[in-house]
């Protein structure tokens, strides 16, 4: 029997929580095959399923949203509250599927328990103290969305609370809102797949990011520190990493190291490898015990002061980090106005969701690689990018990765190798 959420199909966090796993994995393979039409011989692995369907998300983002007294009113909520709570209440959840209109969070299958129960409180406190939500129609308000993340190997809980700016901030109620999540962090959950052996949940920091921006970027450019530390410690296969509020890392833990190990197996022995888009790291720390020695080039300075001190503390000492706009960089490597580095036979690319820009594509094509291994979260970007590049690449091999399972989402590790070197 298949598992039910009171909010589906309304909510936009998951699309297809009614097929059975191993039709949502069929389901995903075809469309990958869609994609990837033009390639008809194209070895196409087997989705690798991910290894826990429930609980797996450890790291939330969701909007806040407002709710009158009509026909959305819960009866739950009007009788928690004494009959001076406001009229409308603040909500908290995923947009409903194609809007903007915030489904209010009573239940989510596949987010970690502990932060489910964190996101309730928040909402709970926001609520009992009246803090102003944000309105997108009017960019009136304070608390605009609300991002947390959990150390799946330590337990640690990082908070981060969007506003619209300092305003007239709730310094003074942050002790109430600490309180709150310590004490349904201390309350039992209901034993899940992915809960078994977990360690146990403790939040370890709330950080204000402010954005006044009238836009749909969630994180504002500021942060500051409300209470307790920055960033989260993480324990990822035998790498330690610290995780900040906005730096990037893979939001299910449990399929991670084996995204991490196709990519590495893409390599070939003791390679130079560019490491674009590095991160805080991980995937730079990942392949450098199979490397001769790897570069990791990241704009974010946060990011690449974590990966820095990540590569410290983990005794790996055959890869460096370099702050710098990936594009402005290769641009650097062409030309020769970047020294003491390379020459470099393989290049490992994580881009976001839009691929690789058409600057870094053409430097790519440029530097003499034998091999390119493409970390993918959007195929339809990596089959127009494979399109780009096949006057000097050949597409060798495509690896899906289902990292979020009763979504429509794909991962997927792509190997290219240079043509004249086949």
């Amino acid at each position: 029997m298949l598992p039910s959420c009171q909010h589906f199909p309304a909510c936009g966090g998951c699309q297809i929580l009614d097929l059975d796993y191993s039709s949502q994995l069929e389901a995903k393979e075809e469309e990958l095959r869609r994609h990837f039409g033009d390639w008809p011989t194209l070895p196409i692995s087997p989705i690798l399923p991910s290894p826990s369907l429930y609980g797996y998300r450890h790291k939330v983002q969701l909007p806040f949203g407002l709710e009158g007294r009509g026909i959305e009113w819960k009866d739950m909520k009007r009788k928690a509250r004494d009959s001076s709570s406001p009229a409308v209440l603040a909500t908290l959840g995923c947009f409903a599927a194609g809007s903007h209109v915030v489904v209010d969070q009573e239940e989510c299958l596949v987010q970690d328990a502990g932060l489910s129960k964190a996101a309730w409180a928040v909402r709970d406190w926001a609520n009992a103290h009246s803090v102003p939500i944000y309105r997108e129609n009017s960019g009136e308000g304070w608390l605009r969305h609300l991002l947390l993340r959990k150390g799946a190997g330590t337990g640690e809980i990082l908070l981060g609370l969007v506003t619209n700016g300092p305003g007239s901030g709730p310094q003074n109620l942050i002790l109430d809102l600490v309180e709150r999540i310590q004490k349904v962090l201390t309350q039992p959950s209901q034993i899940s797949e992915t809960s078994e052996n977990a360690v146990k949940d403790e939040l370890v920091g709330i950080v204000q990011s402010l954005n006044v921006e009238k836009n749909n970027v969630v994180l504002g450019g500021q942060e500051q520190l409300l209470w307790g530390r920055d960033h989260l410690r993480e324990i990822l296969g035998p790498f330690r990493f610290k995780v900040g509020m906005s730096t990037f890392f893979q939001v299910n833990p449990f399929q991670t190291p084996r995204l991490y190990d196709l990519a590495v197996a893409g390599l070939s022995e003791k390679a130079s490898i560019l490491d674009l888009y590095s991160g805080i790291g991980s995937i730079a720390l990942w392949a450098a015990k199979a490397s001769r020695t790897v570069l990791g080039i990241e704009e974010n300075q946060a990011s690449v002061e974590i990966a820095r001190q990540a590569a410290i503390e983990n005794g790996v000492e055959n890869v460096s980090f370099l702050a710098a706009d990936v594009a402005d960089a290769l641009d650097d490597l062409v030309t020769g106005r970047l020294t003491g580095s390379g020459p470099f036979d393989t290049a490992i690319v994580d881009p976001p969701r839009k691929g690789l820009e058409v600057r870094i594509r053409d430097s790519l094509l440029k530097l003499g690689l034998k091999r390119i291994v493409y970390v993918s979260c959007f195929p339809p970007t990596l089959a127009r990018d494979a399109r780009a590049m096949a006057g000097q690449f050949r597409l060798v091999s495509l690896s899906p990765v289902d990292m979020f399972p009763h979504t429509r989402h794909i991962e997927c590790v792509a190997v290219f190798e240079a043509i004249e070197y086949g």
